[in-house]
């Protein structure tokens, strides 16, 4: 039973990671959006995609790190009774993200164009926005329930399946 429960939940924070961290990513790509029809086939077709696949090797990374919060009893249990440590990371980490966006942080990069020229442009603070983008895919990927509705819920759902009521 417990089995259940623990790939319910981690379904459930991998689903909901895996939207969260495909929406940064579309944001990002707006954000950098520079016009025309071709740049816009683009942004509309395969960067979602290239977002859902480096969500999912985020999820994968943070998953192997995070392994022993799910395995581990003691630490399982550290975790899931304070709550408030993933979502505050979760709030640090999206506050990373959107400092990376400020003008004053911002790094100038030049890359060449088809004509042999090359052309200066900003983007965002790179060790900032991955930093950020590690630290909110880590939280919310290990955002557990509170320990007493996890309690709750499994004592719960043994009455149901035991037939008590």
């Amino acid at each position: 039973m417990r089995i259940i429960l623990n790939l319910i939940t981690l379904a459930l924070q991998g689903i909901i990671t895996l939207i969260a961290l495909v929406a940064i990513y579309m944001i990002f790509v707006l954000l950098d959006y520079q016009g025309g029809i071709d740049a816009f086939v683009g942004t509309i077709l395969f960067q979602p995609i290239i977002g859902g696949l480096i969500s999912t090797v985020t999820i994968g990374i943070c998953l192997l790190i995070g392994l022993p919060i799910r395995i581990n009893y003691r630490i399982n249990t550290w975790w899931t009774k304070r709550v408030w440590l993933s979502i505050f990371n979760v709030f640090i980490g999206l506050s990373l993200l959107i400092l990376s966006l400020l003008p004053s942080l911002r790094e100038i990069i030049t890359t060449s164009t088809e004509d042999d020229g090359f052309i200066q442009r900003e983007i965002p603070n790179t060790a900032l926005a991955i930093t950020g983008w590690f630290l909110t895919g880590f939280s919310l990927l290990h955002l557990f329930p509170p320990y007493k509705f996890r309690i709750w819920t499994e004592n719960m759902i043994k009455k149901v399946y035991n037939g008590e009521s």
